[in-house]
């Protein structure tokens, strides 16, 4: 990979065979997918030692089914699956119960709605509201880049998506992916059609381990992985 390139691991899952591993493990299929990335990150970059910083995912929560709205513009917000390796060589069940304690523990409607009402509290405040726009959109920028650089990476799960019958036969698959951010240089995003999941990174680093330790794991619980890429990696 030359530097700048953007790049694209697509991994196909049936969903059948997700679900069967993820009640195997007594978690949902999102918290096993973030677990599989802290699993890996763990694996090939900490080499199964103590750190100082925790592995910190970042997990948009849609809050539509929370409060019952059906807006079509953004409304959600970003809780953090989060696990601090204290000690050597922890087994995949341990983080698993380290991440799905740290998502459910966030993810209720009690706290959603503290998180909710917090950003919509600073959005009504006259003083921030007597701000020009400039200096907004300055202090945004500042704020993002902090939560980007708290965080090791972000991994969005935008849902099943379906299309009207008419046009099924022409749609064979869905794909999205996420930008780069600062100070995360690899990202997943997880999108489903059908019977069939997409898990897809989008990163711009040369070393690709991470990404092979995910999809060799979630082969190695049973489900069969089907791979595509855009090909930056490829010599």
């Amino acid at each position: 990979m030359s530097p700048g390139e953007f790049g694209l691991m697509h991994g196909y899952m049936q969903i059948p065979e997700l679900k069967a591993v993820c009640k195997r493990y007594g978690v949902s299929i999102n918290e096993y997918l973030v677990s599989v990335f802290v699993w890996s990150v763990y694996q090939e970059c900490m080499h199964k030692m103590p750190a100082k910083r925790p592995i910190r995912v970042a997990v948009p929560v849609n809050l539509r089914p929370y409060f019952n709205s059906i807006t079509t513009k953004n409304f959600f917000v970003m809780v953090s699956a989060e696990f601090a390796p204290m000690k050597e060589d922890y087994t995949f069940e341990e983080i698993v119960g380290a991440v799905k304690f740290s998502l459910e523990s966030q993810i209720n409607k009690e706290n959603l709605e503290k998180l909710f009402s917090y950003n919509v509290s600073n959005e009504k405040m006259f003083v921030a509201r007597a701000v020009p726009l400039v200096f907004k959109n300055l202090a945004m920028r500042i704020i993002y880049t902090q939560s980007a650089l708290a965080n090791t990476t972000t991994i969005t799960n935008i849902g099943n998506l379906s299309v009207d019958e008419i046009y099924k036969p022409y749609v064979e698959m869905f794909h999205s992916c996420l930008a780069m951010s600062k100070g995360q240089h690899i990202k997943g995003n997880i999108c489903s059609y059908r019977d069939t999941l997409v898990f897809t990174f989008s990163y711009d680093i040369v070393d690709a381990s991470v990404q092979r330790c995910f999809f060799r794991k979630i082969a190695a619980d049973g489900v069969c992985v089907e791979i595509d890429s855009n090909g930056v990696n490829y010599e």
